[in-house]
């Protein structure tokens, strides 16, 4: 079983306006908690013991919010030098603290219930590299011109990106990684945007990327004000106060 997730809480929320505000996305509150508090909880109700929290914009107040919260999982921080640099940079950033196996969460990636362990369903595919969650069937309030979208050949993705013309289900940044993730990242060439998709781009192309379905639990990708009023309206309804 899965015990270790990396969360990627490095982001200014420039789309979302928190930092205009002066907030930093992972403290955005949404359904009176911020989203860090969400993802904490969702890695804690998933059944992780180890949380790798990566900072970097307004850091060191993100890092307090989290340490004033109860929590039963070891919590450790890295912080990604440039919060403005693709999210690739953010995960390369824990790979030497990174186990041989572990989740990744986006912070601002909210669900109705915990969804994560699902990744661990489901015998191994040979040679696989990295399970991703997806969804078959995205709510109409997701903005399907900048999510992120994937084709699938059975269980296997064969190919994601955000331009993909044909596509089958939606990315809903729940993963699971092995070390195979962080050497496709150092194998981005150089001149071109180190992002998490591009080194899923480089194992789906190698056949090592293995997709499971969220079913119907729902989710959404908080990166706007209209984003967030869906997810208030989602968590508000289905999930406790955490403390």
């Amino acid at each position: 079983m899965t015990d270790q997730i990396v969360i990627l809480a490095a982001g200014l929320g420039s789309r979302l306006g928190s930092a205009v505000a002066g907030v930093p996305k992972p403290l955005m509150e949404v359904a009176g908690q911020p989203l860090i508090a969400h993802a904490l909880a969702h890695a804690e109700a998933s059944g992780c013991r180890d949380a790798i929290v990566v900072i970097g914009y307004e850091g060191a107040r993100v890092r307090a919010a989290v340490e004033a919260r109860r929590s039963a999982m070891t919590i450790r921080f890295v912080v990604t030098p440039d919060p403005t640099a693709p999210n690739g940079h953010s995960l390369l950033a824990a790979a030497p603290l990174a186990g041989a196996r572990c989740f990744l969460l986006m912070v601002d990636h909210v669900f109705s219930q915990p969804v994560l362990r699902r990744l661990d369903d489901g015998e191994p595919v040979p040679d696989e590299a990295v399970r991703l969650l997806i969804d078959r069937t995205p709510d109409a309030s997701l903005d399907l011109v900048d999510a992120t979208k994937v084709a699938l050949r059975g269980r296997q993705i064969v190919a994601i990106g955000k331009q993909l013309e044909r596509w089958d289900a939606i990315d809903t940044g729940c993963f699971r990684l092995t070390p195979a993730v962080f050497a496709a990242l150092r194998q981005v060439p150089a001149g071109s945007p180190l992002t998490v998709s591009a080194a899923m781009q480089r194992l789906a192309g190698a056949g090592r990327m293995t997709a499971v379905d969220i079913g119907s639990s729902d989710w959404a990708d908080v990166d706007t004000p209209a984003d967030r009023l869906a997810a208030e309206r989602l968590l508000d309804v289905t999930l406790p106060r955490h403390r």
